[in-house]
């Protein structure tokens, strides 16, 4: 079986491509003939409510369920997809993502190799976002992008990147804790305000400034509300302290925990210059923002998988780091999808929120490689030549 797989086939980037492209298609075509997307449903009808001066926070049961979470700048960003006909732009939605996503992850400095592998363990969780209509790969490619910028030594598309991720999902903003890996700070900070400013308002060009300061001020007490969120409704961190912690353990402790661990490691500012010390910042990054945000779900997975190949990239791919990346496999991308046996994701995976887990422990193991004084092992350095080889090739 390992035989039939390594064949060159499933190496060659226009078999990849042609897989994730059938896949989207699949998942878009199914959902745009059902019509079976609430999600895409707040996403859509945001413009419409922006341009007509409604609240984009309040219920609309007549549209769809749930609320509207996302910064008003969400809905004018993408008003080309929104302004077209609603299975038009919904059958479009799926391919953005996804061709972003794995756009990203072609652009990282990574081997053939590496990336192979990245789109071959992704792709299951790939589609679990996808169903779900998410723009989590986005959310999963802009730190990705954001880092891009920065090795290239272009701080303003880096904040670019940066801000537009906050204006997606507010905590992509934590990959701007990758700036003080890298020269040209300043320049950063300002880039990083001359966005927020120019994203901020791009809005105007469907409302007044009046409505928008009000939208604004609306989207500040929806992160609030959404903050509070049942502390059993979640897939993280928090939900697994809950569960074999203490209940009564408070978000902002558990929060304010990781953020002071995370920080840790910029002790080491000798080791700024390092490509393995950076790539296990990204990856530490991306599974933040996914284990400690408290509502965090199932499709919001993608981002953290793609941060776990990063760590398996980079880390000494020991005893301990294979059963942790076969955990991930099992228990995070393939425990929400069909091949996982019913009664286990029901009975154990689902109640103890075990998606979260390998994810968890694997942040933890990232923080703890980059305590340690040295790279792991000369596997590493061979990694890191093999790299330079293909890129100069």
């Amino acid at each position: 079986m390992l035989s039939f797989f390594k064949k060159p086939i499933f190496s060659d980037y226009r078999f990849i491509f042609g897989v994730y492209a059938l896949l989207t298609l699949f998942a878009s075509t199914r959902i745009v003939i059902l019509l079976d997307s609430n999600n895409y449903k707040i996403f859509y009808y945001s413009l419409y409510h922006l341009i007509d001066g409604k609240t984009l926070y309040s219920e609309y049961p007549a549209e769809y369920s749930d609320h509207y979470h996302y910064a008003p700048t969400f809905a004018a960003l993408f008003a080309p997809i929104f302004a077209l006909p609603f299975r038009v732009g919904l059958f479009l939605w799926h391919f953005l993502f996804a061709g972003v996503w794995a756009l990203a992850i072609y652009r990282m400095p990574l081997t053939h190799q590496q990336k192979v592998f990245a789109y071959w363990f992704c792709l299951q969780e790939l589609f679990t976002s996808l169903v779900n209509s998410q723009t989590n790969p986005l959310i999963g490619a802009i730190p990705l992008f954001a880092f891009i910028s920065f090795e290239k030594k272009q701080p303003i598309w880096a904040a670019f990147f940066i801000v537009l991720g906050f204006n997606i999902k507010i905590y992509s903003l934590v990959a701007a804790a990758l700036f003080l890996l890298y020269p040209q700070k300043i320049r950063f900070l300002l880039a990083m305000v001359g966005w927020a400013i120019v994203l901020g308002l791009l809005p105007l060009l469907f409302t007044s400034p009046a409505k928008l300061l009000w939208q604004y001020e609306l989207w500040v007490n929806q992160l609030l509300i959404k903050s509070d969120h049942d502390k059993w409704a979640n897939t993280s961190i928090h939900r697994l302290v809950h569960l074999f912690i203490s209940p009564d353990v408070p978000t902002p402790v558990i929060i304010g925990f990781g953020v002071a661990l995370f920080c840790t490691v910029y002790m080491h500012i000798k080791r700024f210059t390092q490509r393995y010390f950076r790539m296990l910042m990204v990856a530490s990054i991306l599974i933040f923002q996914v284990i400690f945000n408290p509502v965090s779900e199932s499709p919001t997975y993608i981002t953290a998988v793609t941060g776990v190949m990063l760590w398996w990239f980079y880390c000494p791919q020991s005893v301990l780091d294979r059963v942790l990346l076969i955990s991930c496999l099992v228990l995070t991308v393939f425990s929400p999808s069909d091949i996982f046996p019913v009664y286990l994701r029901d009975r154990f995976v689902l109640p103890y929120a075990l998606k979260a887990l390998p994810c968890v422990l694997i942040w933890f193991r990232i923080i703890y490689l980059m305590h340690r004084p040295t790279p792991f092992s000369s596997s590493t350095d061979v990694r890191e030549a093999g790299l330079s080889l293909e890129n100069n090739t």
